[in-house]
């Protein structure tokens, strides 16, 4: 249960926190916001390879604000593409194991148009992945009640390092449907990356487990009857609930 645990760190506070994640034998999830983004020269991505070699595995979580993969407007996808492509390039000279991705369906704008929507994000995502040999990318489910848009988006994209990111806080709030049922609809027959937090259902407060109301007993029951290949990330907001995220988690997984 716990070869592939992560947790989620900003990149700003990788070598500042490097030691205390080795300390509980949790990998990194480095979170790389759009802000930061451009901060990472060479030298950097270089001194990042350095830190992150002390680890048996890592994972990226690719800047999301803002990154607009199925646009009806060329240059904002252009300039997402931009960003992800240079996100995909550091994760392959880190060798990382994944990048989670937000795929940002807004069914505001895009319910009328889902076909065209569609195309365009698994253009986007079709290119990003035949560019490189690199990472699996991972799209995370946000703010939707089914899994039916990732699942229509994973299958036009038909690509085998594609893999879903099941976030229990956010299904927590925004879902419509058990964790299970998502899960028995999504059929994962290659690697899942899991994200886990804790609310209350009308928040995402992204709380240490069992702070909420979430039932980790039947998400743990959830996870441990896959037969596919999994990991997992820990996504505290603060180094300040940090240990008391992975104390939780150990304590209710273990």
């Amino acid at each position: 249960m716990f070869s592939d645990f992560f947790i989620r760190i900003a990149g700003d506070r990788l070598t500042r926190e490097a030691p205390q994640l080795l300390k509980m034998k949790a990998n990194p999830e480095v979170y790389i916001s759009a802000e930061r983004l451009p901060e990472f020269t060479p030298t950097r991505v270089k001194n990042f390879t350095d830190t992150l070699s002390a680890f048996p595995s890592h994972t990226i979580h690719a800047p999301f604000m803002d990154v607009w993969p199925g646009a009806a407007d060329e240059n904002i996808r252009r300039l997402s593409l931009e960003q992800m492509r240079k996100i995909m390039s550091m994760a392959a000279a880190w060798e990382s194991l994944l990048v989670v991705m937000h795929f940002n369906y807004d069914p505001i704008y895009y319910r009328q148009h889902f076909e065209r929507w569609l195309d365009r994000a698994a253009r986007f995502y079709q290119t990003l992945l035949a560019e490189s040999d690199g990472p699996l990318i991972a799209l995370e489910n946000i703010a939707e009640p089914t899994p039916y848009v990732v699942l229509q988006l994973m299958k036009r994209i038909d690509r085998p390092r594609l893999v879903h990111c099941f976030d229990f806080g956010h299904h927590h709030v925004f879902a419509r449907i058990p964790m299970e049922e998502w899960l028995f609809y999504l059929e994962p027959r290659r690697h899942i990356h899991f994200h886990l937090h804790d609310n209350f259902g009308t928040n995402d407060d992204h709380l240490p487990l069992g702070q909420g109301s979430i039932d980790w007993q039947a998400a743990k029951a959830a996870i441990s009857g896959l037969e596919c290949p999994f990991s997992i990330t820990l996504e505290p907001h603060s180094a300040s609930v940090l240990r008391t995220a992975a104390a939780n988690f150990k304590r209710i997984f273990a």
